[in-house]
């Protein structure tokens, strides 16, 4: 058995000295854990997650300081009945003095009173890169949080960008803390049902873990080449439990069959390893290779997901090959122990199972049927998948279990009339700068009557070094829109290059929300076949 293979070299080296191959084990999960720790995890701005000529005015403007700042917005109502608006303007004047004493804070606006004098709202502008913004609203949210304690009959919240990033960051760490109290005995449980002792169904749940705890360390470090999107963690984790114990179960079901067919420890655990350690390096490798077809979809998003999967993936293995068999040879067989009454009985490897033969019986009788059945299920599940929706999730479809959400809705409410902005950015030579400014107010003229158009722009901005203005104009319609896909196509295929276009040595983007989502689908629907073609090819 020794010379079988790689798999089988490394579980016999492990088998002969456990407690080496589990402390190296310790410290490779430990180093990764600490390490990661030290380094930190980058996180995707904004301006990472940018596609196409959105994502290039985007960082043109970000990276010349002329990207609009980060606005937060203190909405006052009253929780019942009329709002007293004396109380209501003294409340916005209170948080706008405590607001003003903030380093976060650039500017506060003057309070604005809705159409129908149910509420007042004070526009707050935040100092600083917007990019970091959500992680500097505390201190505005403590603000607002300290003035609404010393109103208690008026209703005082805050909504902006920032918050709202800032509530689903936290929304999403909740929600997976929660998926893992409830996963991780349930996953014991089935484990439990599946072995029928308790050891047996903890050796995979601690390596699942272990090896999480190894990946999200290890994506620390990558993430300062590739950085994460805030879902990454979810898929470390969600990737990390499955095939953790997937891999677990593999070779620790084998090694107990081998076992009650007369081997000794040694004997089963290398046996084990030529059988089941094989299949798992060649499923980990089919994953990664699988995982990494989202690479050509060239978004940051879907980079840092293949990232994540494939580290993760990739640990779990290299425990399942070499640790996985150390524990097992140590342990021997008081794997099997304590036993769980009844289910120890009908899961004891010993006896021939009937379950599983009986479901593959009629598959190995009608190959053909039950090839054809498979495809049209398949098929049917997988038909929802044509009506796809490739854009960005606006601040409709964002759950309403963010507080800053709910915020969000009341101050629509309140204040009708939704728009939507269009960043037009404009690169040229110093000695140009007015000439750019000029072809940008006339670009802003030729919107103003234009249906498609609100009535005006917020006026022509230029970097210090006057090698980039910026025009952000808006359209009075939803973000996906048809006038707003209209409004962008106009910008882009005739009024941008009829005005910036014809300034000599000029480069002209447009971006914004509408653009993000249209540049975001397009990119989609250009690379998902070269995915699907890579993977299917891939797996060939």
């Amino acid at each position: 058995m020794s010379g079988q293979g790689l798999t089988v070299r490394v579980a016999r080296w492990s088998a002969l000295r456990p407690w080496r191959a589990m402390g190296l084990w310790l410290v490779f999960v430990v180093a990764c854990a600490v390490v990661g720790g030290l380094a930190g995890t980058r996180q995707a701005t904004m301006i990472d997650l940018g596609t196409g000529e959105s994502g290039r005015a985007a960082r043109v403007a970000h990276d010349h300081g002329v990207a609009e700042p980060a606005g937060e917005n203190v909405l006052i109502t009253a929780r019942r009945g009329t709002l007293d608006q004396a109380d209501a303007t003294r409340a916005a004047a209170e948080v706008a003095r405590r607001m003003r004493g903030l380093p976060e804070v650039a500017a506060v606006g003057e309070p604005a009173r809705s159409p129908g004098g149910g509420a007042l709202l004070l526009p707050v502008t935040m100092s600083g890169d917007p990019e970091t913004a959500p992680g500097r609203v505390d201190p505005l949210l403590e603000r607002t949080r300290a003035v609404q304690d010393a109103h208690p009959g008026l209703r005082i919240e805050q909504a902006g960008d920032a918050s709202v990033q800032k509530g689903l960051t936290e929304l999403i760490l909740r929600e997976l803390l929660r998926a893992d109290m409830f996963g991780l005995p349930i996953t014991l449980l089935i484990l439990l049902v599946t072995f029928g002792a308790l050891v047996a169904a903890g050796v995979p749940l601690l390596l699942a873990v272990t090896a999480v705890v190894g990946a999200v360390g290890l994506t620390g470090l990558v993430s300062h080449l590739v950085p994460m999107y805030d879902s990454a963690t979810s898929m470390t984790m969600l990737m990390g439990l499955a095939v953790g114990v997937d891999y677990s179960l593999f070779y620790l079901r084998r090694e107990r069959e081998e076992r009650a067919r007369g081997h000794d420890h040694l004997a089963a655990v290398e046996i084990a390893a030529a059988t089941s350690g094989r299949s798992v390096v060649v499923s980990a490798l089919a994953v990664i290779v699988s995982m990494a077809g989202l690479f050509l979809a060239g978004h940051v998003t879907f980079t840092s997901l293949a990232t994540a999967a494939i580290i993760v993936v990739a640990v779990a293995m290299l425990g399942s090959v070499t640790v996985l068999p150390a524990v097992l040879a140590k342990l021997g067989p008081r794997v099997d122990r304590p036993r769980v009454p009844l289910v120890g009985r009908l899961t004891a490897t010993r006896e021939n199972p009937r379950l599983w033969p009986a479901l593959l019986r009629p598959a190995l009788r009608h190959p053909a049927a039950t090839l054809l059945v498979s495809v049209l299920a398949l098929g049917a599940l997988s038909a929802p998948a044509l009506g796809l929706d490739l854009r960005p999730t606006t601040a409709d479809e964002l759950p309403r279990a963010i507080p800053a959400m709910r915020t969000y809705d009341r101050l629509t409410a309140a204040f009708p009339g939704r728009s939507t902005s269009h960043l037009v950015v404009v690169r040229a030579p110093a000695a140009s700068a007015g000439e750019v400014g000029r072809a940008l107010t006339r670009l802003a003229e030729r919107t103003a009557g234009d249906a498609l158009f609100a009535p005006a722009g917020t006026g022509v901005r230029a970097s210090a070094d006057r090698r980039v203005h910026t025009l952000r104009l808006a359209s009075p319609y939803d973000t996906n829109s048809r006038q707003v896909r209209d409004a962008l196509r106009k910008l882009r295929g005739e009024l941008v290059p009829g005005t910036a276009g014809r300034v000599p040595g000029a480069e002209h983007r447009v971006g914004g929300a509408a653009a993000d989502s249209h540049d975001f689908g397009a990119r989609l629907e250009e690379r998902l076949p070269l995915v699907i073609g890579f993977v299917l090819l891939s797996r060939s």
